[in-house]
């Protein structure tokens, strides 16, 4: 695994560096009284990794392809793959993107310029940023190019499932014996002028009050700049936005033992469903999308009581308080007031794409270390999680054996991933 996160000096990139802050709940958000993970990853940070890149190149390139980059050189070396000598020509390159704000970046700078002064040098470079940068391909392309890999390579832009649906891709493709090795990134990077005036307008919107007999569709919409998000906890703001990009690299397990490779956790299922509503936008508080997504992906491998621990989908609005409670309780009964369900979200900020990898790297390390790791940002739970979402600032020792990571986006369209002890 490999990261391009907010770090507390500006870049979590190792593995060392993402367990350090997930196991103890840090927050790396927080920028001169501003809330919002930003990634200090530019084209620097990849030369150092990947010095045979040229840089002019690399100058061309979106911030979200650079993120990309370091994510997955950081994901080779952690993996032991050395890609230059061949070991990942036959890979799957795949990506997982959510926000369009680097491909509207580029339309914008095409738009600004004047046909009367600008030369065809700018023209040139303006319409190669377009090619390479404009597109919902753009991670996985650059990506596939550096690795020279010849193996399927496509792009799922599914909101906040994106990655963890390429991940039940990616293990469909190796199970059915396609390949042995996927490589798979999330990565977004959202434009901090928008969302700085975006949730100035939800502001205006509050004060303007409430409109009798309208439908209501922000009820649930919760944008914090100015407050550390706090998911499952009384005080929960709403939520940070964040950039970054995190590579996972999946292999079969006979790849892995011919080349003595020692894999954090073992990737069993995944599932996809949608809670049955004619809205495309409102929430389900029942869950019942993710409810049968996780029944399906544990179907064959294990039963609801040897569910060990679950990571969540909160993102620090307090309709997940409910959401979340009601969705375990329909799976592990009274159980599920005493079962550990966190989520890291607020170490780095709510960064779509790379939600899925994010909930599979930090579980994975669980099962690693036998222990549960805390709800960044989470004091003081609020009465509404009736389950344990371990707060503060230290790992528990437990025990995990089996766990489900889970995702949402809107329409409520849910993902449940399967992992175990590899």
């Amino acid at each position: 695994m490999g990261f391009a996160l907010p770090g507390p000096d500006g870049l979590c990139a190792t593995t060392s560096e993402f367990w350090e802050t997930v196991s103890t709940g840090a927050c790396h958000v927080e920028r001169d009284g501003l809330f919002f993970g930003q990634v200090r990853a530019d084209v620097e940070d990849v030369k150092d990794r990947i010095p045979e890149m040229p840089r002019k190149a690399l100058g061309l390139y979106s911030a979200v392809q650079l993120h990309g980059l370091v994510s997955l050189a950081e994901a080779c070396a952690d993996a032991d793959l050395d890609w230059r000598s061949g070991a990942l020509a036959e890979a799957a390159v795949l990506a997982a993107r959510d926000g369009g704000d680097c491909w509207s970046a580029q339309y914008a700078d095409i738009l600004r310029v004047d046909r009367a002064t600008v030369t065809r040098d700018e023209i040139n470079t303006l319409g190669t940023r377009l090619a390479l940068t404009g597109i919902p391909m753009d991670v996985a392309n650059i990506q596939m190019s550096v690795l020279a890999a010849t193996g399927p390579c496509f792009t799922v832009s599914n909101g906040c499932t994106s990655s963890a649906i390429q991940l039940g891709l990616a293990h469909r493709m190796i199970a059915a014996g396609e390949l042995e090795v996927a490589v798979v990134t999330g990565a977004d990077v959202f434009g901090l002028d928008f969302l700085r005036h975006y949730a100035d307008l939800l502001d205006r919107y509050a004060e303007l009050g409430e409109d009798e007999g309208t439908v209501d569709a922000m009820e649930d919409a919760a944008l914090s700049m100015h407050a550390l998000m706090r998911p499952y906890d009384k005080n929960s703001p709403g939520s940070n936005m964040g950039n970054g990009s995190i590579t996972l690299v999946l292999e079969s397990r006979a790849h892995a033992e011919r080349r003595g490779a020692r894999p954090y956790a073992r990737l069993l299922s995944q599932a996809t469903r949608r809670s049955p509503q004619y809205s495309a936008f409102a929430v389900d508080r029942a869950g019942a999308g993710m409810v049968q997504a996780s029944r399906d992906a544990m179907a064959g491998f294990v039963e609801p009581d040897q569910i060990d621990y679950v990571n969540g989908g909160a993102e620090g609005d307090r309709v997940f308080h409910e959401t979340e409670s009601n969705i375990v309780h329909a799976l592990f009964g009274d159980r599920a007031s005493r079962l550990p369900v966190t989520v890291q979200e607020a170490c780095f900020g709510h960064n779509g794409g790379p939600l899925g990898n994010l909930g599979v790297a930090a579980t994975s390390l669980m099962i690693r270390d036998d222990a549960v790791y805390p709800t960044a940002g989470c004091v003081d739970p609020a009465d509404e999680c009736d389950f344990d979402p371990v707060p503060g600032t230290t790992a528990r020792p437990r025990r995990v054996d089996h766990a489900l990571s889970f995702n949402y986006t809107v329409g409520m369209i849910s993902s449940a991933i399967l992992l175990g002890k590899a």
